[in-house]
């Protein structure tokens, strides 16, 4: 049989049609890229969510609350329920659901480091459930002392604690090391009775069990305490009296940034963006921290009332860029 130009032309159509018909899976990501789907995302107020939703070439922060949904974003940011996490510019993705969560974000809430243990600003009228009242013989008691007010640093609420007792305190789970950044004011100026603001435990939240290392106030100023030995570090240098140091004045919010490094045995504490040399330790230790603690702690020192507001907790140094 003769090989006619006509019927070399049919076989070429059905050669054609079939390479088309094979095609290249390779990108069945389809037309809105070839975007994995979503990080496994935190339960309500978690901030330690997955590591997101990537579509194409973009990725979105750490999704605080519900399920990551891929798509097609314009701008930066992403929202899960009524807390915002940063997002790359270009496709993005938005979470599903609310929770308790406040402000979440894989850049910090108000600063330049990343808050990747836990941040809020409660904003959401309710305390994240990773934060809890200690003592916990206390505990059903805690609406005495812990309210969410509205007098907030940056938005409409902060965390009010009335200090009238011995101890009424805040508790969140981190790592042995770990940086800090929270606002805070008191009504009334720095006490020269001791009292604590914030703290790094290595025991259960109880303020008698485990070691404590303390940030408060003695002979009117700041200081650094641990409660084992009651070694302290007064901010004017080691003088017992009311004079020099870091001064808090009443009702004057102020940035306190913290880094608690428990193997290395390291405390390091920040006013305003300035460090506290004179409450710089490299001896402490070597610890292994369990909880932070934020509140009010009364040893001789008189009643005091405080407010915190925009907390921060991450692996490295946050700021107090706001």
């Amino acid at each position: 049989m003769s090989f006619t130009t006509r019927s070399f032309g049919l076989f070429a159509v059905l050669t054609l049609a079939s390479l088309v018909a094979c095609g290249d899976d390779s990108n069945s990501g389809g037309a809105g890229g070839a975007g994995g789907s979503g990080g496994d995302a935190a339960g309500p107020g978690s901030t330690s969510a997955g590591s997101g939703a990537t579509t194409g070439s973009a990725t979105t922060g750490s999704a605080t609350t519900g399920s990551a949904t891929t798509g097609s974003a314009t701008t930066g940011s992403a929202t899960t329920g009524s807390a915002t996490t940063s997002a790359t510019t270009g496709t993005g993705a938005t979470g599903t659901g609310g929770g308790d969560s406040t402000t979440s974000t894989a850049t910090g809430s108000t600063g330049s480091g990343s808050c990747d243990i836990f941040c809020s600003d409660f904003e959401d009228g309710a305390l994240p459930s990773e934060v809890q009242f200690y003592p916990e013989y206390l505990r059903a008691s805690m609406g005495d002392y812990v309210t969410l007010d509205s007098t907030g640093h940056s938005g409409s609420r902060s965390v009010k604690v009335s200090g009238t007792g011995f101890s009424q305190m805040l508790g969140v789970p981190v790592p042995s090391t770990f940086w800090g950044r929270i606002y805070l004011k008191g009504d009334s100026a720095s006490q020269m009775g001791h009292n604590t603001y914030i703290a790094a435990t290595t025991g259960n939240g109880d303020p008698n069990e485990g070691e404590h290392i303390r940030i408060g106030e003695h002979q009117c100023q700041l200081e650094l305490n641990r409660k084992s030995d009651d070694a302290e570090k007064l901010s004017n240098g080691g003088m017992y009296m009311c004079s020099g140091g870091v001064k808090l004045a009443a009702d004057t919010w102020y940035c306190l940034e913290f880094h608690y490094n428990g193997p290395g045995r390291e405390v390091r504490v920040f006013v305003d963006g300035a460090e506290v040399e004179a409450m710089h330790v490299t001896d402490w230790g070597p610890y292994d921290y369990k909880l932070f603690k934020f509140g009010f702690e009364k040893y001789h020192g008189g009643n005091k009332t405080m407010w915190y507001d925009d907390i921060a907790l991450g692996t490295e140094r946050i700021g107090c860029d706001t």
